[in-house]
């Protein structure tokens, strides 16, 4: 009687154990069923985001040195190191459109000036490239291919740089220029713009005392702001006009109502940035800039450079 008394206490047991684990089991699985829905929304919006953005990103690395010992022909021994990076973060639903860029860049280049070697402490490293600049524009389509838009622009640069290796002409956001317009976009091709604006306003800063003493880039002695209102027009264009063979360029006009005569007045900008592709690891560029700017100048700054780099694209 007492054997056959443990048997069905131990089959009861048993099965309370075996209802336990199944409810356990049914409830680990009913977990993993729920996280897996979870996740798999998660996907979903993030694969339905992915279709209204675009994202571009471009790193590149150069470098050159130039070795000259008992040359016959003559010349000065240098090396050169440059990064650049450009990005593109641009957004399009229905009729709103957000365009967003980031371009910067810095170098710096050594030149054997006393016959020393390169890296004599008596060679100093000069800046070749500096350049900060970002931009945004926003528009809500209007007709066709024209866009109610309005635009944020910013320009400066990172280090101090000299004229005669003596004469500070700039520094870390001196000058920088901060540019709002608000007008009309022409968007033919998602390669193209126009932007056209008659309300536009242009902060200049300059936020090292020593350049503000000297009331350059248009501003009154030791002052460090000034505000400009005038019209803008910006041409963009950024397309692979052949196979392995990237142009970007820019051509931008502005003038302030303030100012006369309106043509001597107008500073323009103008900028061209070839890629070639020359196989997985290495491109060549070229890269022209041209500006004409009053307050700084009555000629035009031009700048080139040609050359070959690393690129990383992400």
């Amino acid at each position: 009687m007492k054997r056959l008394f443990l048997l069905i206490t131990g089959l009861i047991l048993m099965s309370n154990l075996t209802f336990a684990q199944d409810a356990v089991r049914d409830n680990a699985v009913k977990a993993i069923n729920e996280a897996a829905i979870r996740a798999s929304k998660i996907v979903e919006d993030t694969v339905a985001k992915e279709k209204y953005w675009y994202i571009k990103n471009n790193l590149t690395f150069n470098t050159e040195q130039n070795m000259f010992t008992n040359w016959e022909a003559g010349g000065v021994s240098s090396f050169a190191f440059s990064t650049f990076y450009k990005g593109f973060f641009n957004y399009s639903k229905k009729k709103v459109k957000w365009d967003n860029s980031v371009e910067l860049g810095y170098g710096k280049m050594r030149q054997d000036n006393n016959g020393e070697g390169i890296f004599d402490k008596g060679n100093i490293f000069r800046k070749n490239e500096d350049k900060i600049e970002l931009n945004s524009i926003i528009g809500y389509k209007a007709f066709s291919s024209w866009n109610y838009s309005a635009l944020i622009n910013f320009k400066s640069q990172f280090d101090e740089g000299f004229k005669n290796d003596t004469v500070l002409v700039s520094s870390f956001l001196s000058p920088a220029y901060l540019t709002t317009s608000i007008g009309m976009e022409y968007k033919p091709r998602p390669y193209l713009s126009v932007l056209l604006s008659p309300l536009t306003g242009r902060t200049t800063i300059v936020g090292d005392n020593r350049l503000a003493k000297k009331g350059n880039f248009g501003l009154e002695q030791d002052g460090h702001y000034d505000f400009a209102f005038g019209s803008y027009i910006k041409i963009f264009f950024e397309k692979e006009v052949f196979k392995n063979v990237n142009v970007l360029s820019k051509l931008e006009f502005f003038n302030d109502y303030d100012k006369a005569p309106f043509l001597t007045n107008t500073d323009i900008n103008f900028e061209t940035y070839v890629t070639m592709k020359v196989n997985k690891y290495l491109s060549a560029f070229i890269n022209v800039q041209v500006v004409y700017d009053y307050d700084f100048s009555t000629d035009l700054q031009f700048k080139e450079r040609i050359g070959l780099s690393v690129p990383l694209n992400f």
